[in-house]
């Protein structure tokens, strides 16, 4: 084999050692854009989920307020309610000893003998 055979084998040698170096980085770009692609869908697909969370809890609160709103409404009747009816009787109870004061002041004798 003389020299330029030799360089010949040489220059083929290198040109297919370039091809494989060149072949390899198009292969590791290629599969580093499909990792940083990959990456993006997960970061979105979490985000939305997120977001979604979010909305559901927002609209469970807001309809735990309402809930406890209403509940609150109905309790303050039912306060009102008890207070008028307390106060209802304790009229009656006033009532009926303002009834028995005047009965002793106009029959003292009967009153007495009824003890």
């Amino acid at each position: 084999m003389d020299k330029n055979d030799a360089g010949k084998a040489n220059d083929g040698a290198a040109e297919k050692l370039r091809e494989a170096v060149r072949d390899y980085y198009e292969a590791a770009f290629e599969s580093t854009a499909a990792v940083q692609e990959s990456n993006a869908r997960l970061a979105r697909s979490f985000v939305e989920g997120s977001i979604e969370a979010l909305e559901a809890q927002t609209e469970v609160s807001h309809h735990t307020l309402q809930s406890l709103a209403e509940l609150a409404r109905e309790q303050q009747e039912a306060f009102q309610e008890l207070s008028r009816r307390s106060l209802d009787v304790y009229d009656g109870f006033l009532d009926s000893l303002f009834s028995y004061y005047k009965e002793v002041l106009r029959n003292p004798d009967e009153v007495g003998d009824r003890r």
